[in-house]
């Protein structure tokens, strides 16, 4: 019998054919959450930015959008109060908490030499969390918004929906930690206390929402416990995160320790307490005791406490390694942020007194004190764990490129200019108010500084799409590359 030479008759027996690999349609990689957050943080940072100019446009052109959708007698609104709402929830929900949730599944494992827990199940509360916040922001064009703030605006459906996402989080974070947390490191302290800072503040809103369905508060409370939330959330999720990243990011992007341990703790413990209190700043009516804002306006202030510990810490840790903050990359991005959270810390404290938020309340001054604090602080400390982690999750090599640059310039240059202008505007608004001008003309005072405000956030939403740019590019065409893995010991990852 005359066989082929070429061919080999083991090979064509079915059973030595290995069988097919099988993928799971729910990632579950170890750096797989991480990605999906980062990248979904990009693009909610590229919307919150677009929806930013639209606020400020319709400040200096007013108009209203209403389309009847034909059931139940609602219908479609596009007003300055719905897009304002729509701003605010995109950048604290979309873009910052998606990059807090990047920040903490990426340095948990690294900081305790564990591999995450749950992976999967950290994906599917990436999917329920910014489904349902799209699902938030299209109701937001629906529904009465009442006398909600913008940050318990959305129905409490949905905020059910963000705040079952974040118990999976928090779920996958704690128990990957477990009895490490006692000796781990400060960025974990942090990160665990605001994760469930954010928690419990999303619970409370959904319980309030479910309370008021069946028994319709009077508007008072509800704008009270809504005025409380919103000053809560970002003084214990936001402000948590910014510190917890710029303790991990600032030492690895200089290759120095930290240079105060006692320090960093004595900073997380001035938080954890101030934090809270501060909030009750936001409950000024004749209904709730003097003592009760008081003590919320005096701990806004002594916030700059742990903002000084922090910098000062910081500060010298960079010691000797000043040039890297003079070029793009993470650690010049981590030391703007530091600068912008001294300086919005400083300024919400002066807010605080009771003569200048009698003057300026209300005003322009507001809208760009929180643009110092979202877009100047904690923006720029997202975009420092951004470019420090991605290039890590993705196993990719990464430098800093003309659009890393173009990013954090555009960012800082656009946020700063869009501040100073708004807040000199609600200077000049309160002037107008006091000698009580007609609103025709106090619009047209301001226009001025709103026009500028306009122009300069136009960067910050051009610095958004820079950024993402340049995490599509790191993606598709960066040098595939080996990092440190997770999981194998604390000493191995800690450095990464």
């Amino acid at each position: 019998m005359t066989v082929n030479p070429k061919v080999n008759p083991k090979k064509l027996r079915p059973y030595d054919t290995p069988p097919k690999r099988r993928r799971s349609p729910i990632p579950g990689a170890p750096d797989s959450a991480a990605n999906g957050f980062l990248a979904a943080a990009a693009i909610w940072f590229s919307l919150a930015s677009g929806l930013g100019v639209l606020a400020i446009l319709l400040r200096i052109g007013h108009f209203n959008i209403t389309f009847p959708l034909g059931l139940f007698e609602l219908a479609f609104q596009l007003d300055e109060r719905r897009v304002d709402t729509a701003f605010v929830n995109a950048t604290v929900y979309g873009w910052l908490t998606n990059a807090g949730f990047a920040a903490i599944v990426f340095m948990t494992p690294r900081l305790t030499g564990r591999r995450l827990v749950g992976v999967p199940g950290l994906n599917i509360a990436n999917a329920i969390w910014n489904l349902t916040l799209l699902g938030g922001l299209a109701a937001l064009t629906v529904f009465d918004l009442g006398p909600n703030q913008p940050l318990t605006a959305i129905p409490w459906l949905m905020t059910g929906g963000l705040a079952f996402a974040a118990l999976i989080v928090t779920g996958s974070v704690l128990a990957t930690i477990g009895s490490s947390l006692r000796t781990a490191y400060v960025s974990v302290w942090f990160a665990c206390i605001a994760l469930l800072g954010l928690l419990g503040m999303l619970g409370l809103i959904a319980t309030v929402g479910i309370v008021d369905w069946f028994i319709h508060f009077d508007e008072l409370p509800l704008a009270l416990f809504s005025a409380f939330v919103e000053r809560a959330i970002p003084a214990l999720w936001l402000l948590g995160m910014a510190y917890a990243m710029l303790h991990y990011v600032v030492p690895r992007a200089v290759g120095h320790p930290l240079a105060s341990g006692g320090l960093a703790i004595l900073t997380w413990l001035a938080w954890l307490v101030l934090a809270p209190a501060s909030a009750l700043a936001a409950l000024a009516d004749p209904s709730i005791p003097f003592f009760v804002v008081t003590i919320g306006a005096v701990a806004t202030m002594l916030l700059l406490l742990p903002a000084s510990f922090a910098v000062v810490n910081l500060t010298s840790t960079v010691r000797g390694r000043w040039s890297v903050l003079l070029g793009p990359g993470p650690a010049a991005a981590a030391f703007v942020s530091v600068v912008f959270l001294l300086a919005s810390t400083l300024l919400a404290g002066i807010r605080s007194l009771e003569d200048v938020a009698t003057f300026v309340g209300g005003t322009e001054w507001d809208n760009g004190l929180f643009i110092w604090t979202m877009y100047g602080a904690f923006t720029l400390s997202a975009l420092a764990i951004a470019q420090h982690a991605f290039p890590r999750t993705l196993k990719r090599a990464w430098s800093p490129t003309l659009l890393s640059a173009a990013a954090m310039w555009l960012v800082f240059v656009g946020v700063t200019v869009a501040g100073v202008a708004l807040m000199g505007g609600g200077i000049a608004e309160g002037s107008f108010l006091a000698q009580g001008t007609a609103s025709e003309d106090i619009d047209a005072g301001i226009l001025g500084y709103q026009a500028v405000a306009f122009s300069a956030f136009g960067l910050v939403a051009l610095g958004a799409l820079a950024h993402l740019a340049d995490m599509f590019l790191l993606f598709t065409s960066a040098r595939p590359v080996e990092y440190a893995i997770p999981g194998a010991s604390a000493a191995a990852v800690a450095s990464h």
